[in-house]
């Protein structure tokens, strides 16, 4: 924890030191650089800043023996009430002072202490502060300006990104800067690199590891540096044997179907290389790149060579790295803290061997992290997914699952493994680490590019082990599973959007052997373990360090486009020390999100402007100087579609008609306006009935009818808004054909009783373009008082008729395009009386003349007959319809 004091001690330093040109490049401008050989602790032990209460016993007692203006020295004191071996150091203000400790307890240890004593207001470390924590190694910074480049060597244009503060852009960076403000390691943690071996001439590495003494070599340590090269087959060792003490990388290159029938040949990976300079680099040397545990010691062990490595010389690597006893090698003369495995397979840890000796070495005090795997989505394999190691997944740059990583259950956290977004060129942010440019054997010492990118979880692995070594280089005494615990409750939580992605991201889902998700997907607990590893928060809480808490009252958890969203902070001191400031930032989503209230308030609000999400942070600074953070991802949806009206010129038209349609009446929901128009016709009943005959993209259109269909058609409008959002309505409209004209010519419209009618339909007409193709003649009424004696399909009809009464004839004609028309004409049938009947001639009764006689006799029976038949029809028919 830093103190009010030393941090304006520090600003003091920064100030002043540049100006006196005691740091490399203050001459010219440069930033001030950390210089990693200063200690966090005093060489003499600890030291703590003690505030006295006011009101407590010690200073009540120190004002009235009149010693108060002396400042107190009441060291002696708090000696007694808690057994320990304290001395005073100087005063700083009236109940201020420094007290002094031996080398047997840190300062975070005794500042806890002192801090529960009932007469201390606060007690915290009195640390030593560098002028800067930030490496002189010249690939550490980002390039400014940055650089274009298409050759196959290439800067990394943002720098060891990884290693920053985190920020919008790099969600995901392990802040290792606020770490190695605590400590930048010790040199008596030992982090054992199980791995292909190491380049031990590089300018990097080659400080970093145990440079065999007289008695190592007795021992059997002849290599070029102390180390282990457990490959038992001479084949895959590559260096002329099997296991020996040198365990210098000479190349794991294959040819093709080396490693298996299909297997493509390989260049020399210098895989162990690559993880040593993660873990503990030399940094602070103006060399190259930094690493997280400036100044832990290496011990890289050789277990992988061509082709990979077996298990039992893996395990073998294992036991000694943790210091028991392998047969054929000597003892480990630095037993390792902390073991680095960037490697494993697929599988199940059950039926392994890995279980016992992973609980042996646990047991020992010996902290193990594991990669979980590039299998893209797939579970965790070996030894990843055996219990007591700490297994860490890759996570992009904007903090969701790289698509190459192994994920699952068995993953404790998540570090950033490299990646490249763009899919040509150079990569964008690969994870920069020492090398060599053989393709085979060894050959000029060098470091991954976005030419030639280091990128995976075996990168993410030493960034998690290295943050150990500083947790245990803080405090010592620290078990793996304290490690594993303080890791875990120190992670930044995982972004709940997409937000940075360069497409839509899905949720991760655990996945299994048949459903991998091989994509990028966002994170949860239960695939990338607690959450992304926070380097400073970690080496703090191993420390001691007490840190202030903050969260952020959850606001909604989506809003509208437009609004104001409310944050408050919630934030809590450690005992004796208050919140001095708060500050908030868009942390990400600023292009569509702004801070419209205070910043440096408990409370803030953020107008929205635009869709997608954003994040807001929280940083909290109390009276000490530390630090707490805490962020808040709120979804900005898109307004309420639109609202769609359509205006119709008619809803049913004869067939030819256009019809126009006006949907400028749709409006949009504040703020959005409507952005443009689409007129969609969404189905017709038949082919060809309906077409636009204008623009589609205005608010009106116009839609015309072909002249020989008929039926319905539907008309969509869809409109958009400015923010993209979209709202459909339709009409439908009916289209009624056009008809032929039925026509109809009798040839009388009154007759009598058994005559005929003609009747001539042959002056109908069809619509222009069509012709007349059917005739239907039908009697509608009448049908018992007349019946055609003629065809009923043709352009003429015959009627007889056979009793008085009225009947209708109907016409049906049909036109070529299938339409029809009918026309009715009805016709009077009179009933006939014969002239004279019933009178005498002659005026006197003459007699009539046998053959008159006999013509009316059977004129009369056959009127008779014939009035007879019609009265027994009308009689059936009343029957008929009686019953």
């Amino acid at each position: 924890m830093r103190s009010r004091l030393a941090h304006l001690l520090t600003l003091a330093i920064v100030a002043l030191v540049p100006a006196l040109g005691l740091l490399p490049g203050a001459a010219t401008g440069a930033p001030p650089r950390h210089s990693s050989t200063l200690p966090l602790e005093d060489p003499s032990g600890a030291r703590v800043i003690v505030k006295y209460k006011a009101l407590g016993t010690l200073m009540r007692v120190l004002r009235a023996s009149g010693a108060a203006g002396q400042g107190p020295h009441l060291a002696a004191t708090l000696a007694r009430r808690h057994g320990l071996a304290l001395t005073d150091g100087r005063a700083i203000q009236a109940d201020l002072q420094v007290v002094r400790g031996d080398k047997s307890v840190s300062s975070a240890v005794l500042a806890a202490r002192l801090a529960a004593d009932p007469d201390v207001e606060f007690a915290v470390p009195d640390y030593r502060r560098h002028a800067l924590a930030v490496p002189n190694d010249p690939l550490y910074p980002a390039l400014n300006p940055p650089v274009t480049c298409t050759t196959s060597s290439c800067p990394v244009n943002a720098g060891q990104w990884y290693l920053r503060p985190p920020d919008s852009t790099f969600i995901s960076a392990i802040d290792a800067e606020d770490a190695w403000a605590v400590t930048t390691g010790s040199a008596g943690v030992v982090v054992a690199d199980l791995d292909t071996g190491v380049r031990p001439d590089h300018p990097d590495l080659a400080n970093k590891l145990f440079i065999p003494t007289a008695a190592d070599k007795a021992a059997g340590f002849t290599g070029p540096f102390v180390g282990w090269n457990f490959i038992s087959d001479p084949a895959t060792a590559n260096d002329g044997n099997g296991r020996d003490s040198d365990a210098s990388d000479p190349g794991d290159w294959t040819t093709a179907n080396e490693c298996g029938s299909g297997q493509a040949a390989e260049n020399s990976s210098w895989h162990g290389t690559q993880t040593a300079g993660l873990i503990g680099a030399q940094t602070g040397n103006a060399v190259g790149m930094a690493s997280v545990g400036h100044d832990v010691m290496l011990m890289p062990l050789r277990v992988l060579g061509r082709c990979g490595g077996s298990d039992s010389d893996i395990i073998a690597a294992m036991e000694w790295a943790a210091g028991i006893a392998v047969p054929g090698v000597p003892p480990n003369p630095h037993p390792a803290k902390i073991i680095n495995m960037s490697l494993g397979g697929s599988g199940t840890c059950s039926g392994t061997a890995y279980p016992s000796v992973i609980s042996q070495i646990v047991a020992m005090g010996v902290t193990v992290v594991v990669a979980a795997g590039n299998d893209e989505g797939l579970p965790v394999g070996v030894p990843g997914n055996c219990a007591g190691v700490i297994t860490v997944a890759a996570i992009r740059s904007v903090g969701t699952k790289v698509g190459f990583s192994s994920m699952g259950p068995e993953v404790a956290i998540s570090a950033p493994g490299g990646n490249c977004v763009n899919t040509t060129g150079a990569c964008l942010y690969p994870i920069v680490t020492t090398t060599n440019s053989g393709t085979t054997t060894p050959a000029t010492n060098t470091y991954s590019d976005s030419g030639n990118p280091s990128l995976g979880t075996s990168f993410s692995t030493p960034l998690v082990a290295g943050t150990a070594a500083l947790m245990l280089s803080a405090n010592p005494s620290l078990t793996p599973a304290q490690v594993k615990t303080m890791l875990q409750s120190t992670v930044r939580t995982f972004p709940t959007t997409s937000a940075g992605a360069t497409t839509t991201v899905p949720t991760c889902t655990v996945p299994t052997a048949s459903s991998p998700t091989t994509d990028e997907c966002i994170c949860t607990t239960s695939t990338c373990g607690a959450g992304m590893l926070d380097a400073a928060a970690a080496v703090r809480a191993a420390a001691g360090i007490a840190v202030p808490t903050v969260s952020i009252s959850t606001p909604p958890g989506s809003v509208t486009v437009g609004s104001t969203v409310v944050f408050t902070g919630n934030a809590t001191a450690p005992s004796g020390l208050s919140i001095a400031s708060y500050a908030w930032s868009i942390t990400s989503g600023s292009s569509i999100a702004a801070l419209g209230g205070a910043k440096n308030a408990a409370s803030t609000m953020v107008t929205t402007s635009g869709t997608g999400s954003f994040t807001i942070t929280l940083t909290v600074t109390d009276s000490s100087g530390a630090t707490a953070s805490a962020s808040s991802t709120v979804n900005v949806n898109p307004p309420t579609g639109p609202s769609v009206s359509i205006v119709a010129s008619h809803t049913t038209v004869a067939a030819g008609t256009p019809v126009s349609f006006d949907g400028s009446g749709s409006t949009a929901t504040s703020p959005a306006t409507v952005s443009s128009y689409a007129w969609t016709i969404t189905s017709q009943s038949s082919a060809g009935l309906a077409q636009f005959t204008s623009s589609t993209n205005a608010p009106t259109a116009t839609v015309s009818t072909a002249g020989n269909r008929s039926g319905s058609f539907t008309v969509q409008l869809k409109v958009t808004d400015s923010y993209g959002t979209s709202s459909s309505s339709t009409q439908t409209v009916t289209v009624t054909p056009l008809s032929p004209t039925a026509s109809i010519s009798p040839s009388a419209t009154a007759v009598n009783v058994g005559d005929s009618v003609g009747f001539d339909g042959g002056s109908s007409t069809a619509p222009t373009g069509r012709t007349i193709a059917g005739y239907a003649w039908s009697i509608t009424s009448g049908s018992n008082i007349a019946s055609f004696s003629s065809s009923t399909t043709g352009p003429t009809a015959t009627v007889v008729t056979s009793a008085a009464g009225t009947f209708t004839v109907m016409l049906t004609v049909t036109d070529s395009a299938g339409a029809t028309a009918a026309r009715s004409q009805a016709v009077t049938v009179n009933a006939v009386t014969p002239t004279g009947a019933g009178s005498t001639s002659g005026g006197g009764g003459g007699a009539m003349s046998p053959l008159w006689v006999l013509g009316v006799a059977v004129a009369s029976a056959a009127l008779m007959g014939t009035r007879r038949t019609g009265a027994r029809q009308r009689a059936q028919a009343e029957g008929t319809h009686g019953r």
